[in-house]
């Protein structure tokens, strides 16, 4: 209530009951952007910095983003993506098994969140939405935006490009599917009126196409080079011995007449036919660019021909651009049968959408037909934003959204099933006991099922042990970052309180280890190991053992690193703790068990984490001594002839899965550290 107070005569003084206006506070001294000031704009040399720095992020991000989608061939990693995961285990049981064990470690992790954090509605929608878009995107994207065609050429005559000659192949093999629909017609003007038109095809091409694109580009670079040379050469800026050399190259240039005039493109009529596996004739047409296209609707799913050539004239190519008709991977590689030797099973995937057929490939007179293979037929030019969209986005999106759904699922139900468990079974005191006990159980349990489901327990005999050999990717990075972790804690701990011993035979022999083995690297040790454990254990001493002999050397490294961060804690305790659990009448065991040890690794908490994390990064060395691990792989998928020589897109792709486990594991340990484990409580 405000009063207005006023002292001359006949005025009647007035309350007024309206609370002033409340201002709101300067923008710029709370919220986001006083944030910013304070943060990035707080000097002189913050703004500077911030500016800077701003300009380098978007530069790397613009750059790596151009990159990302008008050039990379992220086909290497979508194509390869279950090398990735499991290396080149070919047994659908033993695959079904490794699926059935990652399920079940999304269900430990879901009860993990519910037992030490909690994770709001809010977040398991917002990972519902990310996963439902992961389904939706590629139909919307298939449906609005069309795939880019393939051009083939026709003909009889040789296309000279450089060094390079070309003729058109009169037949070629592609795979379909039952109900897709093939759209064949001669390309319009838009493609073959002039050199520039043709020099800008983005798509997939056979070799003579691309003979036919090289030589028009080759063409108009020399016709830019000579309007430079002579741009050059008309000026006075240039010294003599410039202009001398100016001058020859100007000389030696030859500029070669009009592709589209010298190989009369679409000039003459071009006959098309497609026959079926059997090569019998399905569909006959012959095409002109002026003609209606030639629809065909595939009848079944399997393998076909299209034969096309140009009669009359054997100086003409005549172009195709087709819908329908896709590069593809071919893979061969055996398969393990019941009561039987295994089988070699020939692959064929469609690059555009993963479409498989087994089996061999058309012949013609006992040879093979040349199919539409993705060496011959590289997406060529510079790739725009819609091309990536449905060439590599869209399958990238149909390889993984299932198994992101799965996922999503099992921790979504390991979470709520820990929370009803808490509701029932757990105390108000300790809302959560329930769940970390079942939690803990849950890890124990962990190395078991994983036994049971890798070896595989067959229901007519004995252990079957997946062939070790063939592990690889991911799931060798995280056995060997998983044994290692489980087997070198316990030693680690028994090397640290061994070096604090009073026993000068116990504390003597684990100095000497922890300094051995801390003294000389990783790759040294895992040498030593595939060189000496097989003298050790004469069992470990073929050559399906080595992911075992790389695991004991990971173990034993680590153990001794792990040795010095307990160690570290222990001495970073008061020893009052010690002697006052002494005058209690505490055995040594108890104070060690009870007192200073949880209170030690509780401490050494940030740099345990760090050693795990180090351990994770480090299985990469493990390619060196001849395991296929995440980064070993790499250089599988560089060593494919289709992707021969890729390694960027890959290293790329692995880097991101180091990052995101490392952080999840960081993010880990600070809950942990936050929810006090190893700290003294009162009673």
């Amino acid at each position: 209530m405000t009063t207005i107070q006023d002292s001359r005569p006949g005025v009647v003084n007035q309350a007024y009951y309206d609370e002033p206006a409340v201002k709101p506070p300067p923008l710029l001294a709370v919220g986001p952007l006083a944030w910013v000031r304070e943060n990035l704009f707080g000097s002189v040399m913050d703004a500077i910095l911030t500016i800077v720095g701003a300009i380098i992020i978007v530069g790397v991000v613009s750059s790596f983003l151009a990159w990302g989608i008008s050039q990379a061939n992220w086909l290497a990693v979508t194509f390869n993506l279950r090398l990735f995961m499991i290396g080149r285990i070919n047994d659908p049981l033993i695959e079904s098994r490794i699926q059935l064990l990652a399920l079940f470690v999304m269900f430990i992790i879901g009860v993990n969140l519910a037992a030490w954090a909690r994770v709001s509605l809010r977040i398991w929608i917002t990972l519902a939405v990310v996963v439902v878009l992961m389904f939706v995107l590629p139909v919307v994207i298939d449906a609005l935006v069309p795939l880019p065609p393939t051009y083939l050429a026709a003909g009889q005559a040789e296309i000279v490009s450089g060094s390079v000659t070309e003729t058109p192949l009169p037949q070629i093999g592609f795979i379909a599917a039952e109900g897709e629909t093939i759209t064949i017609q001669a390309t319009d003007s838009t493609i073959t009126e002039t050199d520039g038109r043709l020099a800008r095809i983005r798509s997939y091409t056979d070799r003579a196409t691309n003979a036919v694109r090289n030589a028009a580009i080759t063409r108009l670079d020399n016709q830019a080079r000579i309007g430079e040379l002579e741009t050059l050469l008309a000026g006075d800026a240039i010294t003599t011995r410039q202009r001398q050399a100016y001058t020859d190259e100007l000389e030696s240039i030859e500029v070669p007449p009009a592709v589209t005039e010298t190989l009369a493109i679409n000039q003459s009529a071009i006959e098309v036919r497609i026959l079926d596996a059997n090569l019998e004739p399905l569909l006959a047409d012959t095409l002109t660019p002026d003609s209606e296209p030639l629809v065909f609707t595939v009848p079944d799913s399997g393998w076909y021909v299209l034969e096309k050539s140009i009669t009359g004239s054997d100086d003409t190519i005549g172009l195709l651009s087709i819908d329908g008709i896709y590069p593809i991977f071919e893979r061969n590689f055996l398969r393990s049968v019941e009561d039987g030797p295994p089988q070699r099973v020939f692959e064929y995937n469609r690059a555009t959408d993963n479409f498989l057929v087994e089996g061999g490939q058309p012949r013609i007179d006992g040879t093979d037909v040349a199919t539409i293979s993705i060496i011959d037929h590289q997406y060529r030019g510079v790739r725009p934003f819609s091309d990536y969209l449905t060439l590599m986005l869209v399958p990238f999106l149909n390889q993984i959204k299932v198994a992101a759904a799965l996922f999503l699922a099992l921790a979504a139900a390991g979470y709520y099933a820990a929370r009803l468990v808490d509701q029932r079974l757990s105390t108000r005191e300790k809302p959560h006991q329930a769940s970390r006990r079942g939690a803990t159980w849950l890890w124990i349990a962990l190395p078991v099922v994983a036994f049971i489901l890798i070896a595989g327990v067959m229901p007519s005999g004995p252990l079957r042990f997946s062939d070790p050999q063939l592990w690889g990717g991911f799931l060798l990075t995280m056995m060997l970052t998983a044994v290692g972790i489980v087997a070198a804690f316990p030693i680690g701990v028994a090397l640290a309180l061994g070096r604090r011993s009073s026993l000068p035979i116990v504390s003597t022999f684990s100095t000497l280890y922890i300094e051995v083995v801390r003294g000389v690297p990783l790759v040294t040790v895992l040498f030593m190991s595939m060189l000496l454990v097989p003298f050790v254990l004469p069992s470990l001493a073929g050559p399906d053992t080595a992911p075992f002999r790389a695991m004991v050397a990971v173990t034993l490294f680590s153990a001794a690193y792990l040795a010095e961060n307990v160690r570290g804690g222990l001495q970073s305790l008061p020893p009052g703790q010690e002697e006052a659990a002494k005058a209690l009448g505490l055995a040594g065991w108890q104070i060690t068990l009870y007192i200073t040890l949880p209170q030690a690794l509780r401490a050494v908490i940030p740099a345990l984490v760090g050693q795990f994390i180090s351990l994770y990064k480090d299985t990469s060395l493990v390619a060196i001594v001849g395991l296929i691990d995440l980064t070993g792989i790499t250089k599988t998928v560089a060593a494919q002839t289709e992707f021969q020589g890729i390694l960027r897109e890959t290293y790329v792709f692995i880097s991101i899965i180091y990052f995101i486990f490392s952080y999840v594991i960081s993010i880990v340990s600070r809950r942990i550290e936050a929810s006090g484990s190893g700290a003294a409580r009162r009673i």
